[in-house]
């Protein structure tokens, strides 16, 4: 079954320009297609709201691992990086980690995302940036294949040993999105459209902090970032 958090929602249902404002509900569902369909809207408006915790009276009930506060290296997570090799998720641990989900394809929002990363990198000390690790995942293992994933570092410029390209299943994605606090949906082209995360964990696996890659990282964030790559 699908996790409801994948939901992604519009800002309004109507179609661009339609002049009758009042007709249909302005929180409507990228997918829906039929707008008249008041209930559906209203529902996925709901649904999309909700966040793990979250309860309700006719919500039903979800099964789900807490690791709020927990190391994410209990997740056992097989990666594949742009080179061919075999890792695991929890071969991380022992350094910070910026981590995010992307796709190669994107033509927005990823992008974004990856230059954030990189002003990241460019504002932490020389010092301290050999000890972080920037890791982005794919959200569409199909086709990322090591190949793209390696054409994606090349035209993105992030081939440094700190930074790691990876893969992973479609189960194991989606347990990381729901721990990295990522909202994604593949549309029926094959895109994706999703949130913009970057989870900052400290060298124990433990998310610490969370930025919108979209929008950039403050200098709180930043700040952190330094604070616990210098730690030991």
């Amino acid at each position: 079954m699908e996790d409801f958090g994948s939901l992604m929602v519009s800002g309004d249902s109507r179609v661009q320009g339609d002049p009758d404002k009042l007709a249909f509900c302005g929180a409507g569902a990228l997918s829906a297609q039929d707008r008249d369909n008041y209930p559906i809207l209203m529902r996925i408006a709901y649904l999309s709201a909700l966040q793990a915790r979250s309860t309700g009276r006719v919500l039903g009930f979800r099964c789900a691992a807490d690791l709020s506060g927990d190391s994410i290296y209990q997740l056992q997570v097989p990666l594949e990086s742009a080179d061919g090799t075999a890792i695991t998720l929890s071969e991380m641990r022992g350094k910070p980690l910026l981590v995010t989900l992307f796709y190669s394809q994107c033509s927005s929002v990823c992008p974004m995302t990856t230059a954030r990363l990189q002003s990241i990198e460019s504002q932490i000390t020389a010092r301290n940036r050999r000890n972080v690790t920037f890791l982005m995942i794919s959200l569409d293992a199909e086709r990322d294949t090591p190949q793209a994933l390696a054409t994606f570092r090349h035209e993105h410029h992030i081939e440094g040993p700190n930074w790691i390209v990876a893969r992973a299943g479609a189960e194991d994605v989606r347990a990381l999105a729901a721990v990295l606090g990522v909202r994604y949906r593949e549309l029926p082209d094959h895109s994706f459209n999703h949130s913009a995360v970057i989870a900052l964990v400290d060298r124990a696996g433990v998310i610490k902090a969370r930025a919108d890659g979209a929008l950039g990282a403050d200098a709180a964030f930043v700040q952190q970032v330094q604070a616990i790559a210098a730690s030991h």
